[in-house]
């Protein structure tokens, strides 16, 4: 299957829980970032929840893989088994999608922060953070619906397992596809979690320069 998203903003909790803040701008900063913390807990849970299923989902499929026609009772039993998991996985994926649009509304906060700094390197850094965090949450909106594609053509191999008039060729053609389309997925994961490094160490960056001044 693929590789899971696991990464995600790190606030930096001596910010967090500092009494004292150096400037206005330092705690406002800290103050959205926080906000988006929070929204993309929904987000951490789904993602744990579907690599639960996706383990146990793989290990139903080579168990199906296994059996033949004659098998049949078992055969449709375990289908059903991993059909019922797809959808699972389907609504934890929106879970995730509604987690990460509810941190998409915090980031509208970063163009008031910009406006008030008085600090042009500092303006150019925080508008990089924002930027770079948009660009992160417009990955995650890749990745669904890549995601989604991929749930589509499962849902199809699925049921051609159990369809007796399934030729093993259109089988084969119909497995490329969902590992070509799972390709596609861990390729833009990989994209999203590398955005996610840049945001941590712009943010990181940002809050050492507003320490210097």
């Amino acid at each position: 299957m693929r590789k899971y998203i696991v990464s995600f903003i790190l606030i930096g909790t001596m910010f967090l829980s500092a009494c004292n803040f150096g400037s206005s701008t330092e705690k406002d900063l800290a103050d959205v970032l926080s906000k988006l913390n929070s929204a993309e807990e929904k987000y951490r849970e789904a993602q744990g929840e579907l690599s639960s299923l996706e383990k146990s989902e793989q290990t139903l499929f080579n168990e199906i893989i296994q059996l033949t026609q004659e098998e049949k009772e078992e055969l449709e039993t375990k289908v059903s088994e991993v059909e019922e998991s797809l959808e699972k996985r389907l609504t934890f994926l929106e879970d995730e999608e509604t987690s990460i649009n509810k941190a998409k509304e915090s980031v509208g906060a970063f163009d008031e922060i910009i406006n008030k700094a008085d600090d042009e390197t500092i303006k150019a850094e925080i508008t990089e953070l924002r930027d770079s965090i948009n660009n992160r949450y417009d990955l995650h909106s890749d990745f669904v619906e890549k995601y989604k594609v991929l749930a589509d053509l499962q849902k199809e191999l699925y049921g051609m397992l159990i369809d007796e008039k399934t030729e093993v060729s259109n089988l084969q053609e119909k497995v490329t596809e969902v590992n070509n389309q799972n390709e596609a997925v861990k390729k833009v994961i990989n994209s999203f979690n590398e955005a996610t490094g840049t945001v941590n160490k712009l943010k990181d960056d940002l809050f050492n320069t507003l320490a210097e001044k």
